[in-house]
């Protein structure tokens, strides 16, 4: 039963521009759920559901898919499953389930469920992969759960699988903004009363791992994103227009104070300017003239610094003349504009124009769910590169990492 309430019900809907402005830059640190939703065992003092240590869980993931209305209002996709047959019956849910030994990495998995379960269209609606929020852990079933979160430009068509699914969901973010309302209800489970909050949506609610992961992306939404200086979209206009050149010397306070803004610890790897390519805002509006992403590249056999390894070692490329991606950086809240793709493209284009038959480029393997190497990798696979080759060597300080291919033509 519903034991208390607060905040009022937020009148007006969230924009999905402004819904899109927030999470294309996922933050290293992530905003905390409303500590409300986590569920506490209220006939003792002991853990609800105390978690084995030894106990790896089954990896699973989610899709937190993204969109606008007919209004332009941002919506979430959830699915209400079907009320027997299945784990979670009746429940509120994301698109999702467990990986299957053929899913590449967790985005794999998220994308084929929503098919699955709500025959999602990714690319009728225009679907982007950001990255992921936090990995939740469900005692009870034992999932490893990685929300990926994804961006649709237009409102997805889709219809419920009938042995999973028995409502589909367009929910208002705004019901998970940190002053939306929150429901106390108790219930026995295992014979352990408890206690949890929940969120009423829909005439539905909302509770446990769905509703943690809807409480972080409402705790996002409601936090404003700094990056050195102001990068907004509205600094730009409303026509925003780039225009990729290479470098010059005189371009190189301005590159510095950049990636010093952005990524301070690569100032030590930066090539001459006259090696990097510049997207740059053009025209008469505010902001022209700005550099808004960086790209540079350099041959993949060159010689490396002690530190700036490059791993990999003993992987060969007979007949090859492979070049290396070695930066691209885009100014947070203008990624999802295709600056990255352009930089890339105009990279190969360098590459290729030197002689160099194939471009690679290297991340975080899949067994990191950073929501910033998650976006990463989805990006470089959207762009042309292919899966080539992961190195485990430097496992021991948390880099497993994964070598990715582009051929020139």
């Amino acid at each position: 039963m519903g034991l208390a309430s607060r905040g009022e019900q937020p009148q007006a809907g969230v924009r999905f521009e402004l819904v899109r402005e927030r999470v294309s830059a996922l933050p290293r640190d992530l905003p905390a759920a409303p500590a409300v939703l986590t569920p506490i065992r209220i006939d003792t003092d002991e853990p609800p559901f105390p978690t084995d240590p030894f106990r790896r869980g089954r990896a699973a993931a989610v899709l937190v898919l993204l969109f606008p209305d007919d209004e332009g209002q941002a919506r979430v996709l959830l699915t209400t499953r079907v009320p027997q047959g299945i784990q979670h019956a009746g429940e509120v849910s994301f698109p999702g389930g467990h990986v299957e030994p053929t899913d590449a990495d967790p985005i794999d998995t998220a994308l084929r469920e929503a098919e699955e379960e709500v025959a999602l269209d990714r690319v009728g609606c225009g679907l982007t992969v950001i990255g992921a929020l936090e990995r939740v852990t469900i005692p009870v079933s034992g999932y490893r759960i990685t929300p990926v979160v994804a961006l649709a430009e237009r409102r997805p068509k889709c219809r419920p699988a009938p042995d999973e699914v028995a409502r589909i969901l367009e929910a208002p973010v705004e019901a998970f903004l940190p002053d939306a309302p929150v429901e106390l209800e108790e219930r026995t489970i295992r014979q352990r009363l408890i206690r949890y909050g929940v969120y009423p949506v829909e005439g539905e609610r909302v509770w446990g791992a769905t509703a943690r992961i809807l409480g972080q992306l409402g705790a996002l939404l409601a936090t404003e994103v700094a990056v050195g200086e102001p990068a907004a979209v509205a600094q730009f206009g409303p026509g925003l227009e780039v225009a990729i050149r290479i470098a010059s010397d005189p371009d190189r306070l301005a590159i510095d104070a950049f990636v010093e803004a952005l990524a301070p610890e690569l100032a030590h790897a930066l090539p001459p300017a006259s090696a990097m390519l510049l997207a740059e805002a053009t025209g008469n509006g505010p902001g022209s003239g700005r550099i808004v992403g960086l790209a540079s590249w350099a041959p993949w056999d060159r010689d490396r610094s002690a530190i700036d390894p490059r791993g990999f070692e003993g992987l060969t490329m007979p007949g090859e003349q492979p070049a290396e991606l070695t930066l691209l950086a885009v100014m947070p809240r203008l990624r999802g504009h295709g600056i990255g793709g352009r930089l890339t493209e105009a990279t190969a284009d360098a590459a290729q124009a030197s002689g160099s038959s194939r471009l690679l480029a290297w991340t975080l393997s899949d067994a990191a769910v950073h929501p910033s190497s998650a976006a990463a990798r989805a990006f470089f696979r959207s762009n042309g590169f292919v899966d080539m080759a992961v190195d485990r060597r430097h496992l021991a300080r948390g880099e497993d990492r994964l070598l990715l291919s582009r051929a020139l033509r």
